[in-house]
């Protein structure tokens, strides 16, 4: 390697040749040490981000916890709004049965204006959409059916008073029947819908082989 330098030419061609390899070898050592740095730059460049990352969510936890006292408060009213809400009208099974639990709160009601209830019957369950897993307490819309005789005016305010005494009930059925022995009373058949909370059921276990 020789190098065009004027004032090198004046040096001697082994003392030139020196030079040139101290040249070389000092570019070689420069792009050495930046090929070396190079992966360590980037190295530090990837911890900043992360270090901005991890800082961004050290200020989000703080504004969290800053705020949980907050939103205690607000989980609160809304589960007392949703126990309120599910005592003024989500049934459960009385003894196993649904069309129990409808009687025992339409019977008062009955009696008080005079309908007449013959018979209940259990309709099949609505089922709501559920997340999957389903959990173990299953949420539906439980239909019960009722048979009695009324007059009309009976049969109006039983259903009146129902859906002022049971808010989430909704009346899905109703078919009444005139009775010729009888034409003061007439047969009905009343179906209400209530939201209705039941145990999920276990599928039986096959029996062994």
């Amino acid at each position: 390697m020789t190098l065009d330098v004027p004032i090198l030419k004046r040096l001697t061609p082994s003392m030139q040749r020196s030079i040139g390899i101290s040249v070389a070898a000092l570019a070689v050592g420069l792009l050495a040490l930046f090929l070396g740095a190079l992966p360590q730059r980037i190295a530090i460049e990837n911890a900043n981000d992360k270090i901005r990352l991890m800082n961004a969510r050290l200020t989000q936890m703080r504004a969290d916890i800053a705020n949980t006292d907050q939103q205690k408060k607000v989980t609160g009213k809304v589960m007392a709004e949703w126990d309120a809400l599910a005592a003024s009208g989500v049934i459960e099974p009385l003894l196993g049965s649904f069309s129990m639990r409808g009687k025992s709160l339409l019977d008062p009601i009955a009696q008080q204006t005079g309908f007449h209830i013959d018979n209940v019957r259990e309709l099949p369950s609505i089922p709501l959409q559920l997340p999957k897993p389903a959990p173990e307490q299953l949420h539906c819309r439980q239909p019960v059916e009722f048979t009695g005789v009324g007059s009309y005016q009976q049969i109006a305010e039983f259903i009146a008073l129902t859906e002022a005494s049971q808010p989430l009930a909704t009346l899905s059925g109703l078919l009444i029947l005139g009775q010729p022995p009888t034409p003061e009373k007439h047969k009905a058949i009343i179906t209400f819908e209530w939201p209705a909370k039941g145990e999920k059921i276990k599928p039986e276990t096959p029996p062994k082989k």
